[in-house]
């Protein structure tokens, strides 16, 4: 039987944070890719890229052995993103502090459309100290939401650190 788990919003605030989910600029900058081989056909719009594959845009970055890149050819949108590796990495900034979302597993589709990110086979995914683990783990960047399922024997395993205490206001300390 498949175990599958959605976190609850108290659950995904502890791991996403109360911030912002993703840098609002990064799907505007331009995309840099850096492979061993690469072909692109301007009718599909599709691009492949084989072997040692690096991405970046904005604060995004990708690490891939094989990447596909679709493009809407009438618009130059770009779509999605297919990674695959032994691992597919990819990290993005979350907040203007400094915080990054670090996934990785044997593909990585990012859907940039939707801003959602699927990570399937030996999934990871952390953000601080709070780290999730499956086989399948389905990340929707905009609102920081994810679920994630095992899908052979096993369970999914999530580690949550404890949140540090709030400081109390003034008015409250002096009773």
């Amino acid at each position: 039987m498949k175990q599958f788990i959605n976190i609850s919003a108290l659950l995904t605030s502890a791991l996403i944070g109360q911030y912002a989910y993703a840098l609002p600029d990064d799907i505007n900058k331009p995309l840099e890719i850096q492979a061993n081989e690469a072909s692109f056909d301007q009718n599909s719009g599709e691009a492949i890229y084989k072997g040692n594959v690096f991405v970046k845009q904005g604060s995004i970055e990708i690490q891939a052995q094989y990447l596909k890149v679709s493009t809407d050819p009438k618009t130059q949108k770009f779509s999605s993103l297919e990674a695959s590796g032994k691992p597919a990495k990819f990290s993005q900034q979350v907040d203007w502090s400094g915080n990054i979302v670090i996934s990785k597993g044997n593909e990585i589709h990012y859907l940039t459309d939707e801003s959602k990110l699927e990570i399937i086979g030996d999934g990871y995914l952390s953000r601080m100290q709070n780290s999730i683990t499956a086989d399948y783990i389905l990340y929707m960047i905009e609102d920081g939401t994810f679920s994630a399922e095992k899908k052979d024997s096993g369970r999914v395993s999530m580690t949550l650190q404890p949140q540090a205490p709030q400081d109390k206001p003034a008015s409250e300390t002096n009773k």
